[in-house]
């Protein structure tokens, strides 16, 4: 079957190195993804993406014009529904927890091959997670110890969608959350989706990082 049948799935590439978005821009060639916007900083990464509004984004790290992280955290104020990869050189679990908590939907070290790339972008717009689960409960480790409590959503949570997103944010699997609940696999991918519509955010990731926020990851127990 052809990667490329179907909807194109639109990208923003930001890095301060032309080269290695141009390298980038090769892998993704003759498959379902389209760099629809190329940025140098995290203030022009804003500009286009007003302009191009990608689906997913690539952002790197350490940018000679600021701090990605940084970046990260205005494109997701303005743009909640857009997934954004951390994308550096370092395997740093301090970088991998910010970027977690400041809505990335998962993180990459340069020098990732072709396959793997693909295979990631392709998660992340199925909504799945790059984390395992013990990357995720580490990274909310920190966002748990200042929970707010849960608010009023203005669509509320049912108790199944509240059980599905405790354990989701312990980072399980849809068919083994599936198990846990005795549901099928389908019944748990549904609750899920609407998890995230209700709570306004692009992927599972970051439906466990406001699990956290609002206490409710905290009790699994």
């Amino acid at each position: 079957m052809s990667e490329t049948t179907g909807a194109k799935i639109s990208m923003m590439l930001v890095d301060d190195h032309a080269i290695w978005r141009g390298g980038v821009q090769s892998m993704l060639e003759d498959t379902e993804f389209e760099v629809v916007g190329e940025a140098s900083s995290g203030r022009e990464a804003l500009e286009v993406a007003r302009q191009a509004h990608p689906q997913i984004t690539l952002l790197d790290i350490r940018m000679a014009d600021g701090d990605g992280l940084d970046a990260l955290i205005a494109l997701k104020q303005e743009f909640p529904q857009m997934a954004v990869i951390m994308l550096t050189t370092y395997d740093n679990p301090t970088y991998m927890a910010r970027a977690v908590a400041g809505g990335s939907a998962g993180y990459l070290l340069k020098g990732v091959d072709r396959e793997n790339m693909l295979g990631a972008l392709r998660a992340v717009a199925r909504g799945d997670s790059l984390l395992t689960g013990q990357e995720l409960v580490r990274a909310l480790k920190g966002v748990s110890e200042t929970a707010e409590g849960s608010p009023d959503l203005i669509v509320p949570l049912t108790s199944r969608e509240n059980e599905v997103l405790r354990l989701l944010s312990t980072g399980l699997s849809n068919r083994d959350m599936a198990n846990v609940l005795f549901v099928a696999e389908s019944t748990v991918k549904t609750h899920v989706e609407h998890i995230l519509g209700k709570l306004g955010v692009s992927d599972r990731v970051q439906a466990a990082v406001w699990a956290a926020r609002h206490g409710l990851s905290s009790r699994l127990d």
